[in-house]
């Protein structure tokens, strides 16, 4: 077996620059795939270093006859903020890479008791179509393990391998009550994590539905100014005239730009509901175009090419705000700035 051993270790040196090539495009790719539809915490790759595959042939000298055999050499690690996005996760992998089921292990269903160690492993390899392109044709013998986790599950690993103990039977007696009780929290926070995430997905789907109604009595939130930024007619028509005296209207990809910005002015100014919001943006649409125009103009060369969706919402804080209300002294009190767009 030591013969064997050796001769792993050698293929592995003649072949550590194309396994971690391999990780690295394994790597770009499976991000490039997920990246399309979800939004995970992170994703990470290794490659096994030479004495971690030396003591792994030494622990189990009897499974492996050669380096084909090991199919963990390069690891990818997916770490996801939803435990229900593991699922998801799973399967974009399965569209787009040749799973290896019978190598392939759902530790959510074998390790039930494990909280930190219930993670989905694939072993997969490049499907055929890929392989039949010329840049990926020297990575036709690989495999690579994948490792699905949500980053709660990853976190109580992280802590249990920290404290030197890998699951209940290695815990002492005198501990294990706050084990179980600490894993059990954490195992009802990844499902309530994901019951949250439902339910702020549904009210942003009534509220899209609901928006444009016009006697609307939605109340002021952050997902009801996302929502009224994407619908409001009274809005998208203020912009569309931006547009013609100003500059084009942009996209963003960071919908919370606006609403955080504005929504501390709009609880000051008492305005509770999206009704409320159209007509003010409606009572001072003039005023309003003139004003970005006049600021914009002034601004110091060279000027934005775009305004962010939403950008109205801006202007008419930041023109109610360079409104002064004089004092019983005589001297004028300015509302609190508002940013004004980039």
């Amino acid at each position: 077996m030591k013969k064997k051993s050796a001769t792993i270790l050698k293929d592995y040196d003649s072949e550590k620059f194309l396994l971690e090539e391999f990780g690295e495009v394994i790597h770009t790719l499976t991000k490039s795939l997920i990246g399309k539809e979800l939004n995970p915490h992170q994703i990470n790759f290794r490659v096994k270093n030479k004495d971690s595959l030396s003591n792994k042939l030494l622990r189990k000298s009897n499974k492996y006859t050669s380096i084909k055999d090991i199919t963990d050499i390069v690891g990818l690690r997916i770490i996801t903020y939803f435990e229900d996005d593991i699922d998801k996760v799973a399967e974009i992998l399965k569209k787009e890479f040749e799973i290896d089921y019978p190598n392939s292990v759902d530790k959510r269903q074998v390790e039930a008791d494990k909280f930190g160690y219930r993670s989905l492993h694939y072993v997969a390899s490049l499907n055929k179509e890929r392989l039949a392109l010329t840049e990926y044709k020297k990575f036709k013998t690989l495999k690579f393990e994948v490792q699905i986790r949500s980053i709660l599950q990853h976190s109580w690993a992280e802590i249990e391998h920290d404290l030197g103990y890998k699951g209940e039977s290695e815990i002492p007696e005198s501990a294990k009550r706050t084990f179980y009780r600490v894993a059990a929290l954490l195992e009802q926070a990844d499902i309530e994590f994901s019951k949250l995430r439902k339910e702020i997905s549904e009210h942003e789907l009534l509220i899209k539905q609901q928006i444009t109604t016009p006697s609307s009595t939605i109340k002021i939130d952050k997902s009801a100014i996302i929502a009224f930024i994407k619908e409001s007619k009274t809005l998208i028509s203020i912009e569309h005239l931006f547009e013609s005296v100003i500059c084009k209207r942009g996209t963003s990809s960071d919908s919370s730009v606006v609403p955080d910005a504005v929504l501390p002015y709009l609880q000051k100014m008492k305005i509770v509901s999206v009704k409320q919001l159209d007509d003010l943006l409606a009572e001072n649409k003039d005023e309003l175009i003139n004003y970005a125009n006049k600021e914009f103009q002034s601004r110091a060369d060279p000027k934005p090419k775009t305004f962010i969706p939403g950008a109205a919402l801006y202007w008419l804080m930041s023109m109610l705000d360079d409104r002064t209300i004089p004092s019983n002294k005589g001297t004028a009190n300015k509302k609190p700035q508002i940013q004004k767009p980039k």
